[in-house]
């Protein structure tokens, strides 16, 4: 296999960081579930520029990160949503003279505040039960959405990107995946791992065994710290 990529002149560090990110089980755009509304995130996250915690705003400060609720939504597409009663909500935009599907899937969007339910999305990230990732830990430390989810603001409808499995977050944490420089710079500043390293190591106590082993490491591999 190595050889037929060699000689093929794809790049193989290139396959091989990009299989090292993802990790086995990850899923392709072919295997995104379908959604009870068309919601694109390229159009949202991407055209539109709006931030990942806009909408997720439970990732910076809670272990989930939260789906947005139809308020959230409708606070974008309804005029006037925070003080018209929502049996009387009106889709403000897209119009169907601007584009007939958006404004259809966009029609679902208020018929789902108007009756005062909540959007039946399928889960696209789902770990055990016996598994705990705090997003609040990583999103404090700098790590940007898209390390984990991937480029959501090119995607359309999305998918698992990465594994989650938890040879890959381990490895995540050992140090050898490849996180971008300024993300990276920001983790090694505020991890409380590599912190409570370098106080040690500033006391004068022999840290050699713990740096020696996984010399880029950035986070604990504790068990506690993801299974509590």
């Amino acid at each position: 296999m190595i050889r037929l990529l060699a000689r093929s002149g794809f790049p193989l560090l290139a396959v091989m960081a990009l299989i090292s990110c993802k990790g086995p089980g990850a899923q392709s755009p072919s295997e995104a579930p379908v959604q009870p509304i068309a919601f694109y995130h390229s159009v949202h996250a991407g055209d539109n520029e709006i931030p990942c915690l806009y909408c997720h705003t439970n990732a910076e400060r809670s272990q989930t990160a939260g789906i947005p609720s139809v308020q959230t939504c409708v606070g974008c597409h309804v005029p006037g949503s925070s003080v018209i009663p929502p049996s009387q909500a009106q889709l403000g935009f897209p119009g169907a003279d601007r584009d007939s599907t958006w404004n259809a899937e966009a029609v679902k969007l208020v018929g789902y505040w108007q009756r005062q339910e909540a959007i039946p999305w399928v889960r696209v990230h789902q770990l055990p039960a016996h598994v705990q990732f705090p997003h609040m830990s990583h999103v404090r430390v700098g790590l940007e959405c898209q390390t984990c989810h991937g480029p959501v603001e090119d995607m359309e409808e999305v998918y698992k990107f990465s594994s989650l499995q938890m040879g890959w977050c381990v490895d995540c944490h050992r140090g050898e995946l490849p996180i971008p420089a300024d993300q990276l710079a920001s983790i090694n500043e505020r991890s409380t791992f590599v912190r409570k390293l370098a106080q040690l190591a500033a006391d004068g106590s022999d840290i050699g065994g713990q740096i020696a082993t996984y010399p880029d490491q950035i986070a604990s591999t504790d068990c506690f710290v993801c299974h509590f």
